[in-house]
């Protein structure tokens, strides 16, 4: 009986035959690892990055008006403190109406809007919220036609002046971020020459919110102290969006 024997394979493959070639899968824990090498790496560059950042955080430093330099503290551009917003609406009231009499008629008002009003009260509405602003005056005006008209005050003939009572400070109140109410309790004085005729009561809910101060930039190029104070309220940043008697 005649045995045939079995062919031999060929395991003699060619380096480009399909089944010698290496599957893309032998390497793909490899590739994997090899990116999460790299994320990490990436991951404690930037970690890195920022920690050298914010330790090596640009400085603010400001001059003081005698040349000396000091270096300051960054704050939230709608901070404002306490004393800042009560002395800025306490002095708004106060230069708003204070009515001096004056001997120069043609320098002791102002007309807008087919409107005669006080110097002072027009000087210190620059303080309000453009829209509300014009509201308002055309409201004082109303209200002051009967008692204390504005005619009076212009032409010298009558005057007053404004007192804030200090006790326990005029109140802020934070309505909401970079807004606040201060609660003042005022009188007013009225008189003719050295004669008081009237009281006045004076007390106001002043509404105000944080705006960027024009620094570089005066209302008033007038060096005079209507000036000066408006100046200065300029400065520190804010403006009068409400006013409320009670």
């Amino acid at each position: 009986m005649k045995i045939e024997s079995r062919p031999k394979l060929n395991t003699d493959l060619q380096q480009s035959h399909p089944l010698h070639q290496r599957s893309i899968l032998n390497y793909l824990p490899l590739a994997i690892i090899t990116l999460l090498i790299l994320n990490l790496l990436a991951t404690c560059t930037n970690t890195s990055t920022l920690r050298s950042a914010i330790s090596n955080r640009s400085k603010i430093y400001v001059q003081s008006v005698d040349g000396t330099t000091l270096e300051a503290q960054p704050v939230d551009p709608l901070h404002r403190s306490d004393a800042t917003i009560r002395n800025f609406a306490e002095d708004w009231l106060k230069l708003a109406y204070t009515w001096k009499a004056s001997t120069e008629e043609a320098t002791n008002f102002v007309k807008e809007r087919g409107i005669v009003f006080p110097r002072e009260f027009h000087i210190a509405s620059i303080a309000l919220e453009p829209g509300y602003r014009e509201a308002f005056m055309d409201r004082q005006a109303q209200k002051y036609q009967k008692e204390f008209a504005f005619g009076n005050y212009i032409t010298g003939r009558s005057q007053a002046y404004v007192r804030v009572f200090e006790t326990g400070g005029s109140k802020v109140q934070l309505v909401e971020k970079g807004v606040w109410d201060v609660t003042i309790i005022a009188a007013r004085t009225h008189a003719i020459d050295n004669s008081i005729f009237a009281q006045e009561t004076l007390n106001r809910v002043i509404r105000v919110k944080a705006i960027s101060p024009e620094i570089n930039q005066k209302l008033w190029e007038q060096e005079t102290y209507l000036g000066k104070v408006m100046n200065e309220m300029q400065q520190q940043g804010l403006q009068i969006v409400q006013v409320s008697e009670f």
